[in-house]
């Protein structure tokens, strides 16, 4: 009976409160609560070094990140020694040798990952011991080879060789150029002239400088103890000898007065990639940091939801995305907004752009964004926490920024007291849209759009290096599309009339040229065979030799009625507009269809400066394609140097191609270069000519698609 007593009372107590709950209104939000996050006090040993832990016992997995906290110094002539040093750090140790090394921490299942500023490690906890070994020995004695240090320069230079075709990096370096300036370390750039200028010794003096544990701290996560810990530190981090203290240096920045634009020319860009920014003097810990992160997610940090994302996607459908970003340095903090958009819109992007950080220093934010923007900040928060690594990560910044030990474990409480008036506060406190930079890649041929958004009303250039460039120069009088032809094709032929060029390519009606290059990182070669005949012949065959042998890459024949290219296995018969393309071509100088030819538009738009030496240049479009090729002819030396090719796929992605001809030299009774170094996406090849043949008949049996004899000659190279 007492049984169901107590059941009904409970049941009663139950609709009693049911009905105290009004339904129609949604429950008041519950502030944020204090939570609870231990940061642990580091261990400190006689090394200087310092020692973070953080236990995690649901795995037993053991990791391990060492950071080297050394001041931030210029490299001046020899930029990107740090970078190598961290490539190079990688590379095996006196006594486990790179393959060795490598073969280890697969066996182990574990990783490793080396930088400028220490390395990440983790292993099962069975293999930590194995693991820390070789830690030590990358500690402690690094192999530091000539053989590994002249590859990483090599491979380096090879990644340089991509920039022009990486817009995104352009704008990168002459952001970091713009902003910093070259006297401070985060505006050096690393060139092909600085990576040369390092040798082995710098970075061994690199490591003795800076690579010490006094400097250092080496954070542990996982299924330790303390007692562990401390045993592996003095048992393999123990021998790592102290060096001396280095002082910080301080470095100027230079301040953005008014609006000034910069542009970077990427010839037959579709699309401008757009950044407009500045420096923030905001560090780590700041009291308005969280304000500022708060007003960069309402600006455009990345949700769809944002005003920049928001007004140039969703309303003016400029671009599939624009965004912002706001971080807090040691030395100065940054702010910046962009993306890439089309062409016909870049100055109405820069307009919107401009206008919304404007908007944000003028206008209050909405208690829906507000709302909107502190619940995704508290679950991005809430969410982290779930990973020890984050914990290790508060514990480092809090330590090394001077942080109080409450810091985080306060974050939401602060997060949660943000007003709109703290936006609008810190907003116009720390972004500008009228002292900015605004940097912009692209079409060379929308860069005069943009001097109104300049105060001094003129666009500065820069290449992507950041170095200044000058605009292209107006051509003298007398010089023509058709004069800079002819006299190319003179140059090549050999003659020094248009009636001797005439009678020479009556008397010279085939030619064809055998050319080699190396591919040492494949240990192979590559040989290309070209046929040209009058009046519009063509063929190509490309060999490749490797350690298998040799094998067919790739040809191409047309007889001036039909033909077909063949590459990867695949054939494509000529016809229709590729076919009528072929019959039009203009033996033996291409170029001069340009001048008759209507399909193609060959325009002469003025001389460029590139590293000091004049060029004309030409731009070569396709009638119905957004393909185009810009040429440039040596002033001096009428000769084609270079040509760059940009072809749009199907998915309006740009892929570019460069061709660059030096040291011509007369070969087989014509002026050609002896070099050719082909950049395709930053896969660089340099072809070497090895022989030309000349002949009074265009009779290859190559225009008909038999290339036995052309193999046979490329093979007895």
């Amino acid at each position: 009976m007492k049984k169901f007593i107590l059941i009904i009372a409970v049941i009663g107590l139950t609709f009693g409160s049911f009905a105290q709950i009004d339904r129609s209104k949604a429950p008041n939000p519950q502030p944020n609560p204090k939570i609870e996050i231990n940061i642990p006090d580091p261990m400190k040993f006689e090394n200087g070094l310092e020692v973070i832990m953080v236990e995690n016992h649901k795995l037993p997995v053991v990791s391990f990140q060492l950071f080297i906290d050394y001041p931030n110094a210029l490299e001046n002539d020899k930029a990107g020694v740090s970078s190598i040093f961290g490539e190079l750090l990688g590379s095996g140790t006196t006594n486990t040798p790179k393959d060795k090394f490598d073969e280890a921490i697969d066996y182990m299942g574990a990783s490793f990952y080396p930088n400028s500023r220490g390395f990440y490690a983790s292993s099962l906890k069975k293999h930590t011991p194995k693991l820390l070994n070789l830690l030590n020995e990358v500690i402690t004695q690094p192999a530091f080879t000539q053989e590994e240090f002249d590859r990483i320069i090599e491979q380096n230079l090879s990644n340089l060789a991509a920039l022009p075709s990486d817009a995104n990096s352009m704008l990168s370096n002459v952001k970091d150029v713009v902003s910093y300036g070259e006297s401070h370390p985060y505006g050096e750039i690393i060139t092909e002239a600085t990576l040369k200028n390092i040798k082995l010794e710098d970075v061994k003096n690199y490591y003795k400088k800076y690579f010490t544990p006094n400097k250092a701290y080496l954070v542990v996560v996982g299924d330790v103890s303390a007692d562990d810990v401390k045993n592996y530190v003095e048992k393999y981090f123990g021998s790592w000898q102290p060096g001396e203290n280095i002082e910080k240096s301080d470095f100027e920045v230079p301040t953005t007065t008014g609006k000034q634009v910069y542009f970077v020319d990427k010839p037959g860009a579709v699309q401008s990639v757009i950044s407009v920014g500045h420096t923030v003097d905001l560090t780590p810990g700041h009291e308005d940091e969280i304000k500022l992160k708060m007003m960069n997610q309402i600006l455009g940090g990345g949700s769809f939801s944002a005003r920049l994302m928001s007004n140039l996607r969703e309303d003016k459908a400029y671009t599939y995305g624009c965004y912002s970003n706001l971080s807090s340095d040691q030395l100065v903090g940054s702010f910046s907004a962009g993306g890439s958009f089309r062409n016909e819109v870049t100055d109405s992007a820069i307009v919107q752009i401009l206008a919304e950080i404007d908007r944000m220093t003028k206008e209050p934010v909405s208690e829906t964004e507000l709302d909107l923007v502190k619940k995704s900040m508290t679950g991005a928060f809430a969410r982290s926490l779930e990973n020890p690594q984050t914990i290790a990560r508060f514990a480092l910044n809090t330590i090394r920024y001077n942080l109080p030990k409450t810091y985080y474990a306060d974050y939401l409480q602060k997060l949660e007291k943000i007003t709109a008036s703290d936006i609008l506060m810190v907003a116009d406190k720390y972004i500008s849209s009228n002292n900015i930079n605004i940097i912009v890649v692209g079409n060379e041929e929308i860069a005069e759009n943009l001097n109104v958004f300049d105060n001094d009303g003129n666009v500065d250039f820069k290449d992507y290096y950041g170095n200044k460039v000058d605009r292209l120069k107006t051509v003298p009088e007398g010089i023509t599309l058709e004069t800079i032809i002819n006299d190319y094709a003179m140059k090549k032929m050999m003659v020094s009339t248009k009636d001797e060029l005439a009678s020479k390519i009556k008397s010279i009606q085939q030619i064809e040229t055998f050319s080699k290059a190396r591919i040492e990182a494949a240990m192979a070669d590559i040989y290309v065979y070209e046929a040209e005949g009058f009046p519009n012949k063509t063929a190509n065959y490309t060999l490749i030799k490797s350690v298998q042998g040799y094998s067919p890459v790739g040809s191409e024949w047309f007889n001036g009625e039909e033909g077909e290219a063949v590459q990867a296995g695949n054939k494509t018969i000529y016809e229709g507009e590729e076919l009528e393309k072929k019959k039009a071509s203009k033996f033996p100088i291409g170029q001069l269809k340009y001048l008759e030819e209507n399909s193609t538009n060959a325009v002469l738009q003025g001389i460029k400066t590139i590293d000091g030496v004049d060029y004309y240049k030409v731009k070569v479009t396709v009638e119905n394609k957004e393909d185009v090729s810009f040429e440039y002819y040596s002033v001096e030396d009428k000769v084609l140097v270079r040509t760059e090719r940009i072809v749009v796929d199907e998915e309006g992605n740009e892929q570019t191609m460069q061709f660059v001809f030096s040291d011509y030299q007369e070969i087989g009774g014509l002026y050609v270069p002896k070099n050719m170094e082909m950049n395709a996406q930053g896969q660089v090849f340099n072809f070497v000519t090895q022989s030309v043949k000349t002949n009074k008949k265009a009779k290859a049996k190559a225009f008909s698609g038999n290339f036995k004899v052309a193999e046979k000659a490329l093979k007895a190279l």
